[in-house]
């Protein structure tokens, strides 16, 4: 049957709010931001800034380039970038239709199947020798302090959570890995009760958007949502959240769109545009000083001050530039509460405009310097462009007020408040990671500073001469690729964002830095542990050897053409080691002498690149290959290809490939994108005929999948941007797979044979394992929704939800956005019911409805 969502709006508010907010910005520099431009207007700004330049470290390239490899085949083939901000909202509606129970847990879902992931790393940042020793845990958005205990501190990912140390940043620990959007941009804690906490969801410098503020009261052990509800569809960014020191139920939240503000705890909000033109707000900072607070700052590519606790704004231009700017940051000093500091980068190439400092409370102020360029990658500044819109951060002492130390690719220190300059820190130099998102003061110290960078978070106690990475075990990798050893159990070789590739070797998390930069597809040569293949980006293989002391470290990509896609697939053939294919263009190329020389091979004849492709371990001379639009099959090697797409759906993208060793005829196909029931299809033919088998999958893209070698039943495993999933040839559905995994992108799935084990390469929370399936898939109902019993929503003033269907009505449950029950009634048996004043403080939930002919509609509905 098809399948039924009813997403109902139900104020009239919401839907102008949206629209008068509309603008559209192609800028490739706000691509995280500019919901209203398509992915291709996009990427078409992208490619005519680069015509005729050189791609150049730390202006802004693979920052795009990473966000191009993401959202492309999410979005094809319409280019509409907020499709990607209706995954959670797929996904809670997936799961709360496979079980009857009242309320779910988002660490297990209802399966016949048994699985129990734990984590095998990287637990901190990855051991090894320079150039490597930067390659770091992953990127930390922020660094928060408990106010009565500055031991207790608490950090947060974009894509792995918030983490908390109780011994001052030794040891870390987790618990948000099932909350539904795991990213975070900020917390603030109160600073009377430092149990009672607040979360600012989402990640603004990337591709999580946020579903609000979360509250906790047992200091951080279990979180709650409060009257701020953001519905993630909105693509709505939190950036910074302030707490009143005074007074903590007043707060303020800065965000792409304005602000909002609360006088009670977040029971209650009120939402405010700044200036009426809904503004993208990067930072914010109260006047320092108890009774202060009123007085508020707050940028973005404007500088606005408030005096009443954002009730009213005005924007501040004296002194400060008014066009070209990418993106301001701030600072200010309890050493002089006057003193405001606006680091600004401009939007031409994201490079230096000038340090600004207010000594007036933000009502005018003064360029201290324009140069040299404080936001390259060069450490005397003679470079040009930056990354202005991606990392820029200020501190200024809190006793010493022309003590300014900046941050960008690197770390600048100044001395007279930003007249002269010193570099600090370079990014090559192995101390510190590059790219800084944040900069900030041990509380009641002048010379105790930490710096959140893409590589974790660091520590100086002498203002930034000498850095210490105190990620301890910090397990927040964003993994893109995975390799295993076909002997050793603890051999694992894995491609990470920002942070290199690594290794595992003799125990585990026991990881060591192989390879710097950005990692991508990697692999161990299975019949000799000691030869990996790594890759950079942009096909920029490399063979290390460890069989010499030291080991030997060999570029190979001699023949390969330029313009291979950022990450690119690179594989062994299963039967001839000396054999290597590379995808990555839109003809296929193959080394016979373990990369040292490369050379054309066919062309398949779907659109683009080769996305993937599969060498077939029981005939080698069989070749499948992925594009977004096409399946091609070759029997000669890869010297000719014919498509064998067939009925095989071109409405969204192709993503992955997979074939059984024994049998070259049986492939299977993943999907990306959001088109529900288009995941998985199979075919037995060798592509001649296709059959789609992706019942049972939520509908969020599909990123990996793996086949069981020698299964009976043909077992399956696929992994999703939400989760892992099992079927097989006596399963009616997929099952889920991922009881304790938590809500990271799962972007790569490997099997270890000798001791039967599922790897998952996470996309924030690093390398987990499972055993695999042991037990009968056996046949499991899922509930469909019955398109002739739709169920309609309304709401009236008093809040009340009307339910209605054309079927009886047998119970309603309704959720938050947090998986929590907030209502549930049973036997109700009529066609209308009407739920009394549900909306409580917030603006989304989730009603479930089963119906008497057993279907069940998921409607989500916001206020």
């Amino acid at each position: 049957m098809k399948k039924i969502y009813n997403f109902t709006f139900l104020l009239f508010t919401v839907l102008m709010f949206s629209q008068s907010k509309a603008t559209k910005d192609v800028n490739w520099t706000k691509m995280n931001n500019n919901q209203d431009a398509t992915f291709y207007q996009i990427q078409e700004d992208f490619y005519n800034y680069w015509s005729g330049k050189t791609p150049e470290r730390g202006k802004g390239y693979k920052p795009f380039k990473r966000w191009e490899d993401y959202m492309a085949p999410r979005v094809y083939p319409t280019g509409d970038i907020t499709l990607p901000t209706t995954t959670y909202d797929n996904y809670m509606t997936w799961l709360l239709r496979r079980s009857n129970n009242s309320e779910r847990s988002f660490s297990s879902t209802s399966s016949l199947v048994t699985s129990n992931w734990t984590q095998l790393g990287p637990i901190g940042p990855a051991d090894g020798p320079l150039p490597y020793t930067g390659t770091g845990a992953g990127r930390v958005n922020f660094l928060r302090f408990d106010p009565n205990n500055s031991n207790i501190m608490y950090v947060g990912a974009p894509d792995g959570g918030l983490w908390k140390s109780t011994d001052g940043g030794s040891s870390w620990t987790t618990n948000t890995d099932f909350l539904t959007i795991i990213g975070c941009s900020d917390l603030a804690i109160d600073p009377t009760n430092s149990q009672i906490m607040y979360l600012a969801t989402g990640d603004l410098e990337g591709n999580r958007n946020s579903i609000g503020i979360l509250k906790s009261t047992d200091g951080g052990n279990t979180w709650n949502t409060t009257s701020l509800v953001i519905d993630a569809a909105n693509g709505w960014k939190l950036s910074k959240l302030l707490i009143d020191p005074n007074n903590p139920s007043r707060m303020i939240v800065a965000s792409n769109v304005g602000a909002w503000i609360t006088t009670d705890g977040w029971n209650t909000n009120t939402f405010t545009d700044i200036d009426g033109s809904f503004p993208d707000l990067k930072d914010m900072e109260f006047k320092p000083g108890l009774l202060n607070a009123n007085t508020i700052y707050a940028a973005g590519t404007k500088f606005f001050k408030s005096t009443n606790f954002g009730n009213t704004w005005t924007e501040i231009t004296n002194g400060l530039p008014t066009s070209n700017i990418s993106r301001i940051a701030l600072a200010v000093t309890p050493g002089d509460d006057s003193y405001v500091y606006a680091l600004i980068g401009e939007s031409t190439n994201q490079s230096y405009m000038g340090t600004y400092r207010s000594t007036d409370s933000g009502n005018s102020f003064t360029a201290m310097s324009t140069s040299p360029n404080l936001l390259g990658y060069e450490a005397d500044g003679s470079d040009s462009g930056g990354q202005a819109f991606f990392d820029l951060s200020i501190v200024a002492s809190p006793t010493q007020p022309n003590n300014i130390t900046i941050g960008g690719v690197n770390h600048w220190r100044s001395f007279d408040g930003g007249t002269t300059w010193e570099n600090v820190s370079v990014w090559d130099s192995g101390e510190i990671h590059a790219d800084v998102h944040e900069i900030t003061y041990h509380p009641g110290s002048s010379s105790t500073m930490y710096s959140c960078n893409d590589g974790g978070i660091f520590k100086s106690t002498d203002n930034g001469n000498q850095w210490t990475d105190i990620s301890g075990n910090l397990a927040i990798g964003q993994v893109v690729k995975l390799g295993l050893s076909s002997n050793f159990e603890t051999q694992i070789v894995a491609g990470e964002q920002d942070n290199g590739t690594i290794l595992n070797t003799s125990v585990i998390n026991d990881w060591y830095g192989i390879n710097g930069g950005d990692g991508g597809e990697c692999f161990i040569d299975y019949t000799n542990d000691n030869l990996i293949y790594v890759q950079y980006v942009e096909g920029k293989y490399s063979r290390i050897d460890y069989s010499t002391i030291p080991e030997t470290k060999d570029d190979i990509q001699t023949g390969l053409p330029n313009g291979i896609d950022f990450y690119s697939p690179f594989k062994m053939d299963p039967v001839n080691h000396l054999k290597l294919y590379s995808g990555g263009t839109p003809t296929l190329y193959t080394s016979t002498n373990q990369g040292d020389n490369w050379s054309a091979l066919g062309t398949p004849s779907g659109s683009g690149s080769i996305k993937e492709f599969v060498v077939a371990p029981s005939n080698p001379s069989i070749i499948y290959t992925v594009q977004v639009d096409a399946i091609s099959k070759s029997t000669d090697s890869g010297h000719t290809f014919t498509d064998v797409s067939g009925s095989l759906p071109t409405s969204v993208a192709l993503s992955n490939i997979t074939v059984s060793n024994t049998d070259p005829n049986k492939v299977w196909v993943t999907y990306s994108g959001y088109e529900d029931g288009t995941k998985v299809f199979r075919s037995i033919d060798g592509g001649q005929t296709w059959s789609n088998i992706s019942v049972g999958l939520p509908n969020v893209p599909m990123n990996t999948l793996v086949y069981r070698n020698n299964s009976t039943t043909d077992e399956i495993y696929v992994g999703g941007d939400v989760g892992v999933y099992i079927t097989n040839n006596d399963a009616t559905s997929w099952q889920p797979y991922m009881t304790n995994l938590p809500h990271a992108s799962v972007r790569d799935l490997e099997i270890f044979y000798p001791t039967n084990k599922l790897r998952a390469g996470t996309y924030g929370r690093g390398v987990w394992e499972t055993n695999l399936n042991s037990e009968t898939l056996g046949i499991q109902n899922f509930t469909d929704v019955n398109k002739d019993n739709s169920v309609k929503i309304f709401s009236n003033s008093n809040e009340d939800l009307q339910i209605s269907s054309n079927a009886n009505i047998v119970s309603i449950v309704i959720f938050d956005v947090l998986g929590k029950k907030v209502f549930e009634e049973d036997d109700i048996n009529s066609m209308i019911f009407t739920v009394n004043a549900i909306r409580k403080n917030q603006n989304v939930y989730f009603v479930k409805t089963t119906l008497s002919d057993k279907s069940i509609v998921i409607n989500k509905i916001v206020f």
